[in-house]
């Protein structure tokens, strides 16, 4: 039996990209490399468990490794367990996979694959291993899938091409999953990508004043599942409320000062003091982005004998060398 479960607060957040980050770290979401990122070293997931005995139904919490950390741990150990002992799927649960399909690699030996199932048969009841045994199969086979199909398409180019990227993606994970394991794994960060869209449509849209843009984007913070605002606390109720009462507050004239004060009575001075600076930094990031656009455009239309370099040159002198990579992001995600 597999319990499908709602992911706990306690777990890993999403990232909310702000300012120039938006779309770029959208496109990252549905676009993974060949290759898999962040592969854990060797030391990290370890894989023998001997002919040591399953343990009792619910008498172990699930443990992951982590981060940068040199403890190995047995990858039954990275699954929950309910109190009959069926296998609960859920957000976690597909970071216990990616986990174990990178230490895998793309060509694991017949020992690895042995070494595998002997911790999982050891470590697990009879029927969870053989669920996350096969589990770890479709997820193989869906991962080796999804970086055949980035690999033959350009990175999209709209709004339009990435809701249509998301789209095959979710077809394809349907193909290698039933409809509620599909969900079980996959359903928080789909949600969180079509906000993102959206959000960036709404943001981007310039006949929208600043009130309804918050109006339109609190409407869809509050029809999101309970478990993205669980995850990332920036999209809750609670803070797209307050994001609207700010641009409410700013439309009648209120003055920085105001809005300062607005968020500290909220969010407390420490983190208030945090946003704010945040949103300066968003806004100085625009100005400037804007003004580079500007000149790009210039300069693109002296038809340079090779753009790419020209524009490379005009970007060196807008940016410094560490803000580069993020200004060439920003500068590709897809536009309305």
């Amino acid at each position: 039996m597999i319990t499908f479960d709602r992911p706990s607060s306690g777990r890993r957040p999403l990232t909310v990209a702000a300012g120039c980050a938006g779309v770029a770290a959208l496109v990252w979401l549905a676009w993974p490399s060949a290759e898999p990122a962040g592969r854990p070293s060797p030391a990290t997931v370890a894989g023998s468990a001997g002919n040591q005995a399953a343990p009792a139904p619910g008498s172990r919490p699930r443990v992951l490794p982590v981060p940068g950390g040199s403890e190995p741990v047995d990858p039954a150990r990275m699954f929950d367990l309910g109190l009959a002992g069926d296998l609960r799927v859920d957000l976690e649960t597909k970071a216990a996979l990616d986990l174990i399909v990178a230490e895998l690699g793309d060509n694991p030996s017949a020992q690895a694959l042995e070494k595998l199932e002997r911790s999982l048969r050891g470590g697990l009841p009879r029927e969870a291993a053989e669920q996350v045994l096969a589990m770890v199969r479709s997820y193989r086979a869906y991962t080796q899938a999804l970086a055949t199909s980035a690999a033959l398409q350009r990175p999209p180019q709209s709004p339009e091409e990435m809701r249509q990227l998301l789209a095959q993606d979710a077809a394809l994970r349907r193909r290698h999953f039933d409809a509620a394991t599909s969900d079980a794994l996959f359903g928080v960060q789909e949600a969180y990508s079509r906000y993102m869209l959206d959000a960036q449509a709404i943001d981007s849209d310039p006949r929208l004043s600043a009130v309804e843009k918050a109006r339109r984007i609190h409407a869809l913070r509050s029809a999101l599942p309970g478990e993205v605002a669980e995850l990332e606390p920036a999209l809750s109720p609670q803070a797209s409320e307050l994001a609207l009462r700010i641009a409410e507050l700013r439309e009648r004239g209120g003055t920085e000062a105001q809005v300062q004060a607005l968020r500290t009575q909220a969010m407390g001075p420490d983190a208030a003091s945090s946003l704010g600076e945040m949103e300066a930094q968003n806004a100085q990031w625009a100005e400037r982005h804007q003004a580079f656009r500007q000149a790009r455009d210039a300069l693109l239309a002296t038809s340079p004998a090779d753009p790419r370099a020209a524009v490379e040159q005009l970007l060196a002198q807008h940016f410094s060398a560490e803000e580069l990579p993020g200004a060439r992001a920003y500068d590709r995600q897809p536009r309305p």
